[in-house]
């Protein structure tokens, strides 16, 4: 995924979608909508344009909030929140903190087999990043089931 691909996931899940942050942005739905494409020599973003749809795609609660984020600090090297699919295949909370468990347990072992040698390789430290990688998309989808859970049973409650 490049910056491009992360703004366009962005648009597509803020509330309103294109239409909605164009006119937040002052610019036509179709001027975005080159802008986005990255095809146009003429219709380029800007970063202010990118850093104002990110703040206001967080402001929103949207799903894709960080995933402008996320790309510039993969390709920064650094290690941060993945983006999370918000699919319709999302586990339930206590499948989700199983399997989240799971995950962590693969980051020990991958810290442990690392260190079996006495010296922590580049295939090593590459191996331990990508564990804590899942096991913190495994952790955001704990808390993701727990808002999900929680809004279900307080809707639950202002019914009866």
């Amino acid at each position: 995924m490049n910056s491009l691909d992360a703004l366009r996931r962005m648009v597509a899940n803020y509330p309103g979608g294109r239409a909605a942050l164009a006119a937040r942005l002052g610019k036509s739905d179709e001027v975005l909508r080159k802008e986005l494409s990255g095809a146009s020599t003429h219709h380029k973003l800007g970063l202010a344009d990118a850093e104002e749809i990110a703040t206001m795609c967080h402001e929103a609660g949207s799903p894709e909030a960080h995933a402008l984020g996320t790309v510039f600090s993969f390709k920064a090297g650094m290690l941060i929140l993945p983006v999370v699919e918000m699919g319709e295949d999302r586990l339930g909370l206590s499948k989700a903190t199983a399997h989240a468990i799971h995950e962590s347990a693969d980051v020990l072992l991958a810290v442990t087999k690392s260190k079996a040698d006495g010296n922590i390789s580049d295939n090593d430290k590459r191996e331990v990043l990508q564990e804590i990688g899942h096991a913190v998309a495994a952790l955001q989808a704990v808390a993701m089931a727990l808002k999900a859970e929680h809004a279900a049973d307080n809707a639950g409650r202002a019914q009866l």
